[in-house]
């Protein structure tokens, strides 16, 4: 028997009925199967979602409108410690925010085989490439790239415990197991499921891991509303790929889209853009404390609708918090993540810093100017190198000696990113030989960052700022890509009225 398995907090479990029947589903009979209680939702009368395209050949079909006729349920059990809901059909839509976001993954920890994966799902936080997922042969080993949280894994179960959960499964927010079990065993199998989450885990992996806290959460909203608010931001919209509905995935670039925020007159979009959600917020004059009431209306193709709330729309990072928003949940980035990103940018090269220029006082154009006399050639403000056919100017380097170019930027983390969302970008006009002339060529790429605090770290993974060190491993990995050395040289930039670079 295939179950799709969702963990719920005991504290949810009353809002996730509330909820099943507000979609349609009724409760059509208790379940009791040993210490675990509780009921079965079915769709008795499903309305039925449109068929878009019949009534564009309605003059070959004879049928003006036609309706497909899902059938969907749920199952609820609990029991004085825990709580499941298995999902049938679509129901896995309105059980996801109720669930426990980290119960798929927990469990493929503790009874997944690690060197036997053959599908996998991780999201980044910078650079090109922000959603992927990735098919494997058999056998073949999970390996996780720095600098990429995990939110689904299909694999193999570990053989000692084949017997109890089935040959393979899927893990994402919810667990597709297939148990050989019956109906009436279901109680018993999601017993053998809560003892496995209280073993030991067997492997590690980069993950986010779910916030709680009230308060916590109600800081982190402020801090979303300034960022929907503010004319530009570092946010993005999330359904621009795909999201992940338990072990679903859901695309969401197609289709059609309205903004709504009570009772304000809606939007109808084609794209849904954070600069479409920022316009509609200014022009409808949403006050503050109703921005986050913003919902989102996505009808796709073949006539299917359902709703998100903005929070779960948008991928936002609070560096200071070293927390994510996914899905209208905060995450703080685990150990294994940081450990992993870490590792990642101490293997990218420090070339030396001359002895004379470890420190640095100059403004970031005289020191460029004053390195003519140590050797380098100067290309700062330099917009030919890199010119673009009726694009805007393009700074492709400031520094250049021999094969090595040089990016050069002073200032706080924050300011740091700058100059590497800069590199990254003539790596991507390289990539796309977009340039009018070609790019001379150049080997080795250095990001001369003139780092201001207290003292230089030792490496820059030293930084306190996750999303510098984000743009740093994705910067580092294109470079790699395209045959080029990436190296990162360090001097501490001194007195200057810039706030410190944490």
């Amino acid at each position: 028997m295939r179950l799709n398995i969702f963990k719920i907090e005991k504290s949810e479990v009353s809002g996730l009925r509330d909820a099943l029947a507000s979609q349609g589903l009724t409760r059509t009979s208790e379940v009791r199967q040993g210490a675990w209680i509780g009921d079965f939702y079915f769709s008795e009368d499903p309305t039925g979602a449109p068929v878009a395209w019949v009534r564009f050949f309605s003059d070959y079909t004879g049928v003006d409108e036609a309706r497909n006729f899902n059938y969907y349920g749920a199952m609820v059990l609990e029991t004085g410690k825990s709580a499941y809901a298995i999902s049938f059909g679509k129901s896995h839509f309105y059980i996801r925010p109720f669930c426990d976001y980290d119960f798929g993954i927990e469990l493929a920890k503790r009874i997944a085989d690690e060197e036997d994966i053959s599908q996998t799902s991780g999201r980044r936080f910078q650079g090109r490439e922000k959603k992927g997922i990735r098919s494997f042969t058999d056998h073949t080993r999970l390996i996780v790239p720095p600098g990429e949280s995990v939110d689904f894994i299909q694999a193999k179960i570990d053989v000692a415990n084949r017997k109890t959960y089935g040959s393979s499964a899927k893990f994402g927010v919810s667990a597709q197991l297939s148990p050989d079990v019956e109906f009436d065993q279901i109680g018993d199998f999601l017993s053998n499921v809560d003892d496995a989450l209280g073993k030991p885990e067997r492997f590690k992996l980069p993950r986010t891991v779910k916030l709680s806290d009230a308060d916590e959460i109600a800081k982190l909203d402020e801090e979303l509303v300034d960022e929907l608010t503010a004319p530009k931001g570092l946010s993005e919209i999330a359904s621009d790929t795909f999201d992940l509905f338990g072990v679903d995935f859901i695309f969401g670039s197609e289709g059609k889209f309205r903004l709504r925020c009570g009772h304000y007159a809606p939007r109808d979009v084609e794209r849904l853009t954070m600069a479409e959600v920022k316009s509609y917020l200014a022009e409808k004059k949403v006050p503050r404390e109703k921005v986050l009431s913003l919902k989102v209306h996505r009808t796709t193709d073949e006539g299917n609708t359902f709703s998100q709330d903005i929070k779960e729309a948008v991928d936002f990072i609070s560096d200071s918090e070293r927390v994510v928003l996914v899905g209208g949940n905060w995450f703080r980035f685990n150990q294994d993540y940081l450990e992993f990103l870490n590792e990642a940018v101490r293997r990218i090269e420090v070339e030396p810093t001359e002895p004379h220029l470890l420190e640095i006082s100059a403004q970031e154009g005289t020191f460029n100017s004053d390195m003519s006399a140590h050797g380098y050639e100067v290309a700062d403000k330099n917009f030919g190198v890199a010119q673009l056919q009726g694009g805007p100017p393009v700074e492709a380097w400031d520094l250049r000696k021999g094969s090595t170019v040089y990016a050069v930027k002073f200032g706080t983390a924050q300011k740091l990113g700058y100059v590497v969302d800069q590199a990254l970008n003539l790596l991507e006009l390289l990539h796309n030989r977009a340039t009018v002339e070609a790019i001379p060529d150049f080997d080795t790429y250095c990001l001369w960052l003139g780092y201001r605090g207290t003292k230089l770290p030792n490496n820059i993974a030293d930084s306190g700022s996750i999303i510098l060190k984000q743009k740093l491993e994705a910067w580092s990995r294109r470079c790699i890509e395209l045959g080029i050395e990436p190296r990162i040289k360090l001097s501490l930039k001194t007195h200057t009225s810039e706030p410190e670079a944490k």
